[in-house]
C-alpha cells in the first residue's frame, strides 16, 4: 500500500502537467495493468477519472481564492479548451465555473478529496474472507475478446453479448465459463483493456469465426468466493487488493486473473456465487 500511495502523491504533484497512466503506475513500481486493476478496485474511479476529478476540485477552490481567468485555469488543468473545462465542471458539480465563482458558495460542491490510507480503514474491520490457495494446471480457452475503457466497463453487458454464442464453441471440456482480464493499450487520449468471455476447450481445432484462443499458464491462485450479484463485485475486489493481499504471505504475479462462473450462475439470484482467481506466489 505504501507503493500504491506513491502514485497518489505523484498525481498530486503533477496536477498541472500532462501525464500518462503508465507514468503514474511507474511511481509505485507496478505494471500499468496491475496498477489500474488495483486503483479502480480501491478508489472506485480509474486513474484517469480520478485525476480529472482532482483537477476539477483544485480548480473549484482556485476559482474562489484567486483572480485567475477561467480559460487560463482550464489550460493549466490540462483541459483542451474553456468549453471542455466548463462541460466537465458542470457535469461534476451541476454548475458552471462562472456561476460558481459568482455564487461564492464553496459548501455546495461535492469535492473529490485526495485518496488517503484512512479511507481503507473499514476494510480491516468490516470485511473478512479467506481464499482457497489452489494450483491450477494450464487451460486452453476460446471466447470473444472485447476492449473496454476502464470508465465504461460493464460485465453484464459483455456476458449478455457472449451467451448466444457460448453453445457454438466445439471441444468444450466443462460447463463453467471464464472471464479473463488481460493486457492494455494506452495513447495520449485513452487507455483500453481486454476482457475475454471464454470457455475451456480440449484443443484449438475449429475455432468459430470472430473468436479468439488463449492458453492460461499453469499457476497458483488465491481463489475468492463472491456471493451475490456482479454489481457488488467491487466490494470483493476492494477487500482483495486493499486488505487481504497486503497482509497476506503472498504477492501478486503478473499473469491473467479470471472469474469462474458456474453453469447455473444467475445474476438475479442473491445467493449465487462465482469465483475470482488472483495469480499469486508465496513471499
Amino acid at each position: 500500500m505504501q507503493r500504491f500511495f506513491k502514485s497518489i502523491d505523484f498525481m498530486e504533484q503533477h496536477l498541472y502537467d500532462k501525464i500518462l497512466v503508465d507514468e503514474i503506475a511507474a511511481a509505485s513500481h507496478y505494471s500499468t495493468y496491475h496498477f489500474c486493476r488495483i486503483f479502480k478496485a480501491l478508489v472506485g474511479d480509474s486513474p484517469k477519472e480520478y485525476l480529472r476529478k482532482r483537477r476539477l476540485t483544485v480548480a473549484a477552490d482556485r476559482l474562489l481564492k484567486e483572480q485567475v481567468g477561467i480559460l487560463d485555469l482550464a489550460l493549466e488543468c490540462q483541459f483542451e479548451s474553456q468549453e471542455a473545462f466548463t462541460r466537465a465542471f458542470k457535469s461534476m458539480f451541476q454548475i458552471t465555473p462562472a456561476q460558481f465563482r459568482k455564487a461564492n458558495d464553496p459548501f455546495r460542491l461535492l469535492y473529490k478529496d485526495q485518496f488517503s490510507p484512512h479511507m481503507l480503514n473499514y476494510l480491516k474491520n468490516h470485511l473478512s474472507m479467506d481464499p482457497e490457495i489452489i494450483h491450477q494446471p494450464a487451460m486452453k480457452m476460446v471466447g470473444i475478446a472485447s476492449q473496454y475503457d476502464d470508465d465504461d466497463f460493464d460485465l453484464c453487458l459483455l456476458w449478455s453479448a457472449f451467451l448466444p454464442y457460448e453453445g457454438k464453441i466445439p471441444n468444450r471440456t466443462q460447463s463453467n465459463a471464464f472471464g479473463i482480464y488481460e493486457s492494455y493499450q494506452e495513447n495520449e487520449s485513452e487507455i483500453r483493456f481486454t476482457y475475454i468471455c471464454a470457455v475451456a476447450v480440449a484443443n484449438f481445432d475449429q475455432i468459430p469465426e470472430g473468436m479468439t484462443s488463449r492458453t492460461i499458464p499453469e499457476q497458483t491462485y488465491a481463489k475468492f468466493t463472491h456471493k451475490g450479484p456482479i454489481a457488488n463485485l467491487h466490494e470483493t475486489l476492494k477487500y482483495i487488493w486493499g486488505s487481504w493481499l497486503p497482509k497476506s504471505k503472498y504477492e501478486y504475479v503478473e499473469k491473467p486473473d479470471f472469474e469462474l462462473y458456474p453453469a447455473e450462475f444467475d445474476d438475479s439470484d442473491p445467493e449465487n456465487v462465482f469465483y475470482l482467481h488472483i495469480p499469486v506466489r508465496k513471499i
